[in-house]
């Protein structure tokens, strides 16, 4: 069964977290963000707690892409408001092609970058050099979840303030990222397959959430094919807040959603 996080009333909101996380990633924002919607957060094809990719067959966007659609489509979710960070914002985008979203948020998206720029190959440099110190620390993950110091070191890179994930966040947070099942080889292949996508037509509202923290993505060419597709989206700042911001401010990311939801000062954005 894949591992998910299921509550709240009202239209339906779908949240999709990054590579090599997990739903828990979503956990700070939970509580604002199903007073105003059903909220639905898979962990998506290939990464800890979610389904595997079928035997034989290769990590892809298409196959995460259409493995949400069966969920959705399992929870009786024809169309849903959605938000996604960084692999999962590129993911809410997919979506929205494919007519399936009211609205997307995607906060520090991947796959905003041209094919074959020196932004994605330091995407997937990050992500092989987190696979082996993860290969290294694994014994050790709750000893570097408890304690502030630790955390801050593993954490630096993807959220603005380490101290404010608690400990059992930064745990699930280790032990998702360690349990991926697409090893960096993999990752490469993904990266790639994004870098090659351009976008369809999107008839709903975006927004486009950057942290401006961000220590991951914080160039101007990890947008740069974004900004091309999709120049009339609503574009803002987070400021202060870091690749994943929901620990760093989780009232601020959940305004930054509920505002695209309740369609407030956001207009559709073709591409």
């Amino acid at each position: 069964m894949t591992a998910s996080y299921k509550g709240g009333d009202g239209e339906p909101l779908v949240l999709l977290h990054g590579f090599s996380a997990t739903w828990q990633t979503w956990r700070p924002v939970l509580p604002a963000l199903a007073e105003r919607h059903a909220v639905f957060a898979p962990t998506v094809l290939g990464h800890h707690g979610g389904q595997p990719f079928a035997d034989g067959e290769a990590a892809s966007i298409v196959a995460v892409v259409d493995d949400i659609e069966r969920m959705m489509d399992a929870e009786g979710i024809e169309r849903a408001h959605f938000a996604g960070n960084s692999m999962g914002g590129w993911l809410c985008l997919e979506m929205a092609v494919r007519g399936r979203a009211l609205s997307a948020v995607s906060i520090c998206p991947a796959g905003g970058w041209e094919k074959d720029s020196r932004e994605g190959r330091a995407v997937i440099r990050f992500f092989r050099r987190n696979e082996m110190v993860l290969r290294v620390s694994r014994p050790w993950l709750e000893t570097i979840a408890r304690r502030p110091r630790l955390r801050w070191l593993f954490f630096r890179d993807v959220v603005a303030f380490p101290s404010r994930m608690d400990a059992s966040l930064a745990l699930a947070s280790l032990e998702g990222a360690a349990g991926c099942m697409v090893d960096s080889d993999e990752v490469a292949g993904l990266a790639e397959q994004v870098g090659d996508r351009e976008l369809g037509p999107i008839e709903c509202p975006v927004r486009i959430a950057l942290g401006s923290r961000d220590r991951l993505f914080h160039r101007p060419g990890h947008f740069a094919k974004l900004r091309r597709l999709l120049p009339e989206a609503d574009w803002i700042e987070l400021e202060g807040l870091g690749h994943v911001p929901m620990s760093d401010d989780p009232a601020r990311v959940a305004e930054a959603i509920l505002e695209v939801t309740a369609g407030d000062r956001v207009t559709p954005a073709p591409s």
